[in-house]
């Protein structure tokens, strides 16, 4: 009888010992600091527009087949609309208030593949009466340095800082 309860009272503990995995931390990412552009023309910058998923926090990362998917782990400190238009603002130091003319984006891409960045953004500009001015598609592809997170934000922000550099050329 010793024998038996003795026994029970080790699968008991056994059972209730934790042998589970550790539960990942969840790391947040922001964009790295812009350069400031000047530009000739005075406009005000829109909150972005986004496909879907490409809104969210989370980072997306495309699968082989091309499927999207959200990453548990990993997202953004904010929404990249969120980032995009505050990066916006900071390079063209856009001061608040009216303007005659809009700075309008949609991400269209925002995302890692395999060990590629991909960010893909279509910027507008229209006058006070909506009259399109300038509409560009912007695409930026960078291999990364290696395959972590960090190298990807660092890619993105990359990606970010050439895509407005040559924004701000086509605006002039």
């Amino acid at each position: 009888m010793k024998i038996f309860l003795l026994l029970f009272l080790f699968l008991i503990l056994a059972s209730c010992s934790s042998n589970s995995k550790k539960v990942a931390d969840k790391l947040y990412y922001r964009f790295g600091e812009p350069l400031v552009i000047t530009t000739n023309i005075d406009f005000g910058v829109q909150r972005p527009a986004a496909m879907g998923i490409l809104g969210n926090r989370p980072m997306v990362a495309q699968k082989a087949d091309g499927a999207l998917l959200q990453l548990n782990h990993n997202f953004w400190i904010d929404s990249p609309k969120i980032l995009l238009q505050n990066y916006l603002i900071k390079s063209f130091n856009v001061s608040p208030g009216a303007h005659d003319n809009q700075l309008k984006s949609t991400l269209l891409n925002f995302e890692k593949k395999g060990t590629t960045s991909i960010v893909s953004i279509v910027f507008t500009l229209v006058d006070k009466n909506y009259n399109t001015l300038f509409q560009k598609t912007y695409t930026q592809q960078q291999e990364l340095s290696e395959n972590t997170m960090t190298a990807f934000v660092k890619s993105v922000s990359k990606s970010l800082e050439i895509i407005i550099a040559t924004l701000a050329e086509d605006l002039k």
